[in-house]
């Protein structure tokens, strides 16, 4: 035998006594947990090793809405759960803007500034706790259609804006945007009597801006510029709207107290032939997802034609702090042989519209989405080089997918008219 060797059956007999050692050992010490892969669980976590679940778990969760225009008020819950969720004690950490209610579980306040918030809240009971944040994002942004009243019927309508200026964590701090804003009577002509439109920059719940407007005055329609226009919430929650004329130094404060009309998607289906809801003989208009195309089809004196591309929001960007999808956009807009300055019911709200290379925005009216019907507003905007710097004009479906809506009877439009325009 070489020195250094061993005797394998000491070897042997070595092994055999280790591994009855062993076995022993674990069976003594079964309770302790004894076996490969076992060890304790933490505390409000995990589970014990019988698959029993421990009796201080205890979880937290919080749940919400996370963008917000600056406007809006915050809303926020949360929910706690485990064997020790009874009768934990939970503390909020973030704007001292908003108000923790413990029996409530909610998390709630006025608007906050533009800018991105962290809102935290923590629960411990006995040796259990757990936690959880969220951000908050807070945009600078009065996209929308706002409502008022008194003597006239007023609408405002903004449009999505521009991001002008933003946060270290590249959120909207300020946004220039357009405003568009009229007034019409609450008689049975419901003829627009004010037509207004102000480029704005907005930041925090305030914008600010300059911009038009037209109206008839003792007859003669007047266009006047607007100065010291400012947007504001005021503590009602109405929006407020002020502003003066440069050439009289008239002053206004119109108050918004009635938000806008519901959401609309903007996967609503456009396509269709329109005709005007205000006077017979405008062009019938086509429409389709991104584009206006003008129409004379049988009509003995065609006028104001209009041409126009539109650009439909994206339905990843339709949230809370980007406008809705019932305000398109509209660009290169062209209105021909359209001149009714001469009528005092259409003066200001069509007026003497031809002109290309407008800009604006159509507006879809919810109150008009009823049997594949819809109703719009089209504004369109020429600029102050012009003598009529801005118009409006209404229309209505009367024609989807080829045949004839509800509405075609009450303009006079058949079966045939529609597969004539549908191009059918």
């Amino acid at each position: 035998m070489l020195a250094g060797s061993r005797d394998p059956s000491a070897v042997l007999r070595g092994l055999v006594w280790r591994r009855h050692w062993l076995w022993s050992l674990c069976f003594t010490s079964v309770l302790a947990g004894c076996g490969i892969g076992s060890g304790s669980s933490d505390s409000g976590t995990g589970s014990g090793t019988d698959g029993s679940t421990p009796t201080n778990q205890l979880f937290i969760e919080l749940s919400g809405q996370t963008k917000y225009r600056a406007d809006e008020g915050v809303s926020l819950s949360y929910t706690l759960s485990g064997d020790s969720a009874e009768g934990a004690t939970v503390t909020y950490d973030g704007p001292v803007e908003l108000t923790h209610d413990a029996t409530a579980k909610t998390i709630t306040g006025e608007a906050l500034l533009p800018g991105t918030y962290v809102v935290k809240v923590s629960a411990s009971s006995g040796t259990a706790s757990a936690e959880d944040e969220i951000s908050l994002y807070i945009d600078a942004n009065f996209g929308g259609r706002y409502g008022g009243g008194g003597e006239s019927e007023f609408t405002l309508t903004m449009g999505r804006s521009q991001v002008t200026d933003t946060d270290e964590n590249n959120y909207v701090l300020t946004r220039s945007g357009t405003l568009f804003w009229h007034a019409q009577a609450t008689d049975e002509t419901e003829f627009v009597n004010l037509l207004c439109v102000a480029d704005v920059v907005v930041s925090g719940d305030e914008a600010s801006g300059s911009g038009l407007c037209k109206e008839l005055v003792d007859g003669q329609l007047q266009v006047r510029t607007v100065t010291n226009l400012l947007v504001t919430y005021k503590e009602t929650g109405a929006l407020g709207l002020t502003y003066s004329y440069e050439e009289t130094g008239d002053s206004f404060d119109i108050d918004f107290a009635v938000a806008g009309e519901a959401y609309i998607s903007p996967d609503l289906d456009l396509s269709g032939v329109y005709r005007s809801s205000l006077i017979e003989n405008l062009d019938y208009l086509s429409v389709a997802q991104n584009a206006i195309t003008g129409d004379s089809y049988n009509l003995e004196v065609p006028r104001c034609g209009v041409t126009a591309t539109l650009s439909p929001y994206d339905t990843d960007f339709i949230t809370a702090t980007e406008g809705d999808g019932s305000i398109i956009p509209a660009e290169s807009i062209a209105i021909d042989n359209c001149d009714l300055s001469d009528q005092d019911g259409y003066a200001v709200s069509v007026g003497e519209a031809t002109g290309s290379g407008q800009t604006g925005l159509l507006l879809i009216l919810q109150s008009g989405i009823s049997d594949s019907v819809i109703r719009f507003d089209l504004y369109a905007r020429r600029g102050s080089e012009y003598a009529d710097p801005l118009s409006k004009l209404r229309y209505v479906r009367v024609c989807y997918e080829g045949l004839p809506t509800s509405q075609a009877e009450i303009y006079d439009v058949t079966e045939a008219d529609c597969e004539a325009l549908s191009g059918g």
